[in-house]
């Protein structure tokens, strides 16, 4: 739960408001998504939103492309729900 507090936070701080309501969003969906997760799966999706988190604090860039290790370790639902947030972005949903 600290970690998704401290994303909201950064998200608040870091984020124009109309990519704070997506992010947002996404975040929450994922934090639930991944409640009932099986253990093996928990570590690397906390690693990663950690890493997020740390990007976010150093530069607060956003809309950098995702690292080309982090997109092939992505599972086949990922990258779906990667390309449909890529979608609803630019408003092609």
């Amino acid at each position: 739960m600290s970690l998704y507090r401290r994303l909201l936070r950064l998200h608040r701080q870091k984020l124009p408001a109309t990519k704070r309501t997506l992010g947002d969003a996404y975040l929450k969906k994922e934090f639930r998504d991944h409640r009932s997760a099986k253990p093996e799966f928990v570590k690397g999706f906390i690693v990663e939103w950690s890493r997020y988190a740390d990007e976010l604090e150093k530069r607060g860039d956003v809309g950098t492309d995702l690292a080309k290790e982090v997109l092939a370790a992505m599972s086949p639902e990922q990258k779906v729900m990667l390309e449909k947030l890529k979608r609803s972005t630019r408003g092609g949903a």
